[in-house]
């Protein structure tokens, strides 16, 4: 071997070095972490190097262990909770396993039982209609018993009447005890909710006659056209509203004939009895507008058609009270007043005479069109329209009385004819009579033809003065 050569391992250990990269990252770290651990350069600690890093990569190992010791004793510590964890999982397991054996009985129960419930609920919403149709509430109860009358009575009358024509159908079915038994209830209810609005109805009517223009309330209106359905307890009460105006209405056309109006305005009819056609005509006028204002009351109390709900049980034995037999019951009381005074209009003349023709036979024109007036309102039955008639006809018979005995009297006593034979002043005096009879603008009150009804008297008039005439002439013949 030349002196020059070098041996081959340590040749390979010279030239691995000489390849040795120095600027690498990694050998630069390297000797810096190395020269932390040389700190001197001498020959023993050069010598020592080897022997010190392996003791630092010892000690650095021994405290990667401890380090490694407390994360392995916390990895088992998390592998015995999970481990727990994997038993409380598999008994909870289990106990489900068991718990869905032993509650399947219980849901299959649970489902029954939701069915029930089901079905009972649609019983039970079945049997709410059924109380609404066929059953009265408490409150409705007691609205009808006791309560005032309102509004909530006449909605739970109203139900009454429902549940009674609910009941007539139930009869139609097999259930028709029930129904008969709900039909008693209901008839129980409705009458003595029909007996307490009758008296409530009749107290109220009775403060119809402390005014002249009673207000008519839109409960006492409803109360009243509800009483319809009875005709018993519609009578009980057109009565005491005929009754109570009666009475009032007596009162006004008194106090209109002698005392007059309030203060004295208007002024009293009985200060216009000298001028009788004036007297006659003002007592007449009064009743007309009396009775208008009446109709209109009683219009607006029982309804434009007062005629109560036909019974067939009361068919033909009761009277039907509707407006116009109330209005006959309210003008009873001031037939006599007026009856009497027209008869001493017609009878009473001052110094014992006849009365004259022209005023009797415009009385009796007058009486003529107030009685075509109130035929219109009233029935011709009544008190009030007899009376008219009646008094019409003493009229009538007291106008040919006056024309018979005027007539009677010139036939028994002709007048002489005199030299020129002109017609006697009696004769005239009859003409005349005549010419204001037919010239009286009364007549135009009763018929648009006013020579319709003159024959009768044209008769009563022309056939004494042809009688007499013919007298006349035999006096005239026997001189």
């Amino acid at each position: 071997m030349s002196q020059g050569a070098l041996a081959p391992g340590l040749a390979r250990k010279v030239k691995k070095v000489l390849e040795t990269r120095i600027d690498n990252p990694e050998l630069s770290s390297s000797l810096n972490e190395l020269s932390n651990v040389c700190t001197e350069n001498t020959v023993a600690s050069r010598r020592a190097l080897r022997s010190n890093i392996e003791k630092r990569g010892v000690k650095i190992n021994e405290e990667f262990l401890q380090v490694a010791e407390a994360a392995q004793s916390a990895l088992e510590a998390v592998e015995a909770q999970l481990e727990g964890l994997s038993n409380c999982c598999n008994r909870i397991g289990t106990a489900l396993e068991a718990s869905r054996a032993s509650t399947g009985e219980l849901v299959t129960e649970t489902t029954k039982l939701k069915k029930e419930l089901e079905n009972s609920g649609k019983r039970a919403e079945m049997v709410g209609t059924f109380l609404q149709g066929y059953q009265l509430s408490n409150e409705e109860v007691l609205s009808l018993r006791e309560g005032e009358v309102d509004d909530k009575f006449f909605v739970a009358l109203e139900h009454v009447k429902e549940i009674h024509k609910n009941c007539k159908m139930l009869l139609r079915t097999h259930h028709q005890r029930a129904g008969l038994e709900l039909m008693d209830v209901m008839a129980m209810h409705q009458e003595t909710a029909y007996e307490r609005l009758c008296r409530w109805v009749q107290a109220e009517c009775r403060t119809l006659g402390d005014s002249d223009t009673p207000e008519v309330s839109p409960f006492l209106q409803k109360a009243a056209g509800t009483l319809r359905g009875r005709p018993v307890l519609f009578k009980y009460c057109a009565e005491e509203v005929a009754s109570q105006r009666h009475n009032a209405l007596f009162r006004r056309f008194i106090a209109a004939l002698t005392r007059g109006g309030p203060g004295g305005m208007p002024r009293p009819m009985e200060i216009h009895s000298h001028d009788p056609r004036r007297f006659v005509g003002d007592m007449l006028a009064w009743l007309h507008q009396a009775l208008a204002s009446e109709h209109e009351l009683m219009g607006a109390l029982f309804g434009a058609d007062a005629t109560p709900a036909p019974a067939s049980a009361l068919q033909g034995e009761e009277e039907v009270w509707d407006i116009a037999t109330i209005l006959d019951r309210i003008f009873e009381g001031v037939c006599r007043p007026f009856k009497v005074r027209v008869e001493q209009v017609l009878t009473t003349v001052p110094g014992g005479l006849a009365p004259s023709l022209l005023l009797t036979f415009r009385i009796s024109t007058l009486l003529k069109f107030y009685m075509a007036t109130l035929q219109s309102v009233i029935k011709g039955e009544a008190a009030l329209l007899q009376t008219v008639r009646e008094c019409n006809g003493l009229a009538e018979r007291t106008f040919y009385d006056v024309l018979k005995s005027k007539g009677d009297k010139l036939v028994r006593h002709p007048p002489a004819p005199s030299k020129e034979l002109t017609p006697p002043a009696a004769c005239a005096s009859a003409v005349h009579q005549l010419a204001e009879l037919l010239e009286s603008p009364d007549v135009s009150m009763v018929q648009d033809d006013p020579t319709a009804s003159f024959e009768p008297i044209l008769n009563a008039v022309l056939d004494p003065l042809l009688a007499m005439c013919a007298r006349s002439a035999e006096l005239l013949r026997e001189g």
